[in-house]
């Protein structure tokens, strides 16, 4: 027997444990890998959609794809309007709220009030999504993203920029935060400049940021670009001339139309106040307003051609016919109808030029009211030109007194847009046909086809008349271009304060057509409440027309007329005179 310290090895001996332990272990080990073995094929089969939707509601997101909108361009391509791309941050709000992920930091590189983000986190605490802020650079939200908030993540949105600037903002108007056309051709063309955006599915990390696109559920349809007929060198040319002299008459406000004859296209609308569309910080109601189509003025002696036209329209009368405005001083009932001086026994074509309040009122109130209302009716007086956003159609109402009979003769009682008036004008310079008035560019040789109202021979015995009315014999010389036949009619009205006609306040106003031999432009130019000396239409507007229609002439490559203004020997001999006040 070994003895180890004494001790016989057999007390060291180990017992092996019973073979059913063995059998029992492996048994229950067996059972245990089925089970797990069967759920995997549970879920993989049974529970396979239902995880698969708990997995995608935790990574899978759908994002809004932004659509382009489409650019503005004028008739020469020059860009009136485009969008650029910028980047704003957005976040999941249930991540980026979730104990005050967001810091204070944050809230002070944004430039975002303290409390800010927690009263956004709190309104949008059940939501997926919320703006942080938007429209930022990219500098900034590169600086930002290093911070890794968690829920925090970039968009691709687009900023509308206008290069046209002041110039054509009333005509072109602006956009929203969301890109959605506000005013103007914005407002307008709204729907086919904003698109439609796209959607997708993307796939994002626990912390909320985009790790890839899954797939597109729709395609984005970026907006159409949009050619206009305006001609934005043009209209900055004319939005300087008729700031300059809003400044020089300390004049409230103007507006200036150019129309393209005979195309009817609108090729200048410019305002004065002006607002820039590239800084909100000038977006004042008083600088937004479109006056050319939203604020109408009783038009005054501009309207006068159409009476005298009209009655040359009727059987029995001429250019030569006369009618006695002795002694200058004319009574309708208790009211008295005024010239600025005694006339005397004058023919019709120069009740246009010397701008006769009583020549005309005698002319109308030898005819019934209807004829003169129907001329106004069918020249497009009381009505809308073209479906502008917030247009004006004026007012054309029947009366029923003689004096309002008489008054409407010569441009009161009856207001017009600044766009309604130069329409007006494209009956004189047709052969007698209002033509519809275009946003859309028209090739060179376009001719619309308009509403007859007068007949060939009226209208070139009116233009006579307006050729006159631009000469020293006249009320307009300053309107005059150096080399080419013009023709217009002045206008000075008293202006309404508080519903009664003030006594030293004015509108002064011009509406002209050039060249007059062959008419291709009507421009019309109305001056809001000049302070000072002059304040008649011949002095206030007429310079603008003539600045504005000088350079237009050069732009448009029309060859000078080069002859002599003097084409009716009658007119001769008469003097030169004032416009009338009334």
């Amino acid at each position: 027997m070994n003895l180890v310290s004494g001790v016989p090895m057999s007390e060291f001996a180990i017992s092996k444990p019973p073979v059913w332990r063995q059998f029992v272990l492996l048994g229950l080990m067996s059972v245990w890998f089925g089970a797990l073995s069967w759920k995997v094929v549970l879920l993989q089969t049974q529970d396979h959609d239902y995880l698969q939707s708990q997995g995608d509601k935790r990574y899978l997101r759908e994002i809004r794809i932004f659509p382009e909108r489409g650019a503005i361009f004028d008739r020469n391509n020059q860009v009136l309007t485009v969008s650029t791309p910028v980047q704003s941050l957005v976040a999941d709000p249930r991540l980026f709220c979730a104990e005050n992920a967001y810091t204070s930091e944050l809230e002070k590189v944004l430039d975002i009030s303290a409390g800010n983000l927690e009263k956004r986190c709190e309104k949008y605490a059940k939501s997926e999504f919320m703006y942080v802020k938007r429209q930022l650079a990219p500098v900034l939200v590169e600086r930002i993203m290093d911070m890794e908030i968690n829920g925090l993540e970039v968009r691709r949105e687009y900023k509308r920029y206008y290069p046209g600037g002041v110039a054509s903002a009333h005509l072109v108007g602006f956009t929203d935060v969301d890109n959605l056309g506000q005013e103007g051709l914005e407002r307008l063309f709204d729907q086919e400049l904003t698109g439609s955006g796209g959607r997708s599915r993307v796939l994002k990390s626990m912390t909320g940021q985009h790790v890839e696109s899954v797939e597109s559920i729709y395609q984005v349809q970026h907006g159409k670009d949009l050619v206009v007929s305006i001609d934005q060198r043009l209209q900055s040319l004319a939005s300087d001339y008729l700031k300059d002299a809003i400044t020089q008459f300390n004049a409230t406000s103007g507006s200036v139309v150019v129309l393209s004859v005979p195309s009817g296209e609108l090729l200048t609308l410019v305002n004065f106040p002006q607002f820039n569309p590239n800084d909100r910080s000038t977006f004042k109601s008083n600088n937004l307003r479109n006056r050319a189509i939203t604020d109408p003025v009783e038009p005054g002696s501009t309207v006068k051609p159409f009476t005298i036209a009209m009655a040359l329209e009727s059987e029995g009368l001429s250019v030569d016919s006369k009618v006695d405005t002795s002694p200058g001083r004319f009574h309708v009932g208790k009211y008295a109808i005024s010239d600025s001086k005694d006339y005397g026994n004058i023919s019709l074509f120069d009740v246009v030029v010397h701008s006769s309040n009583i020549g005309s009122a005698k002319v109308a109130l030898s005819m019934p009211y209807e004829n003169l209302y129907q001329t106004f009716a069918n020249l497009g007086f009381g009505e809308g030109v073209m479906g502008l956003p917030d247009e004006s159609s004026g007012s054309l109402q029947k009366r029923t007194h003689t004096i309002e009979h008489a008054t409407l003769s010569y441009g009161y009682g009856i207001s017009a847009t600044p766009l309604q008036l130069a329409r007006a004008y494209t009956a004189l310079a047709t052969d007698g046909i209002l033509l519809p008035i275009t946003l859309e560019r028209k090739p060179s040789n376009y001719a619309a086809e308009g509403k007859r109202v007068f007949s060939p021979e009226t209208v070139l015995s009116i233009r006579e008349m307006l050729e006159q009315v631009a000469t020293e014999k006249g009320t307009a010389e300053k309107a005059q271009v150096p080399g080419y036949r013009i023709g217009g009619k002045t206008g000075t009205t008293h202006k309404v304060i508080n519903k009664e006609y003030a006594s030293d306040r004015y509108i002064s106003s011009f509406v002209g057509l050039a060249p007059i031999s062959n008419p291709r432009f009507v421009v019309a130019v109305v001056i809001d409440d000049p302070r000072g000396e002059d304040y008649f239409g011949g002095d206030v507007a007429a310079p603008v027309f003539a600045n504005i229609t000088q350079d237009l002439l050069r732009l448009y490559n029309i060859k000078p007329d080069g002859v002599n203004f003097d084409l009716n020997p009658i007119s001769t001999m008469f003097s030169t005179s004032k416009e009338n006040q009334t």
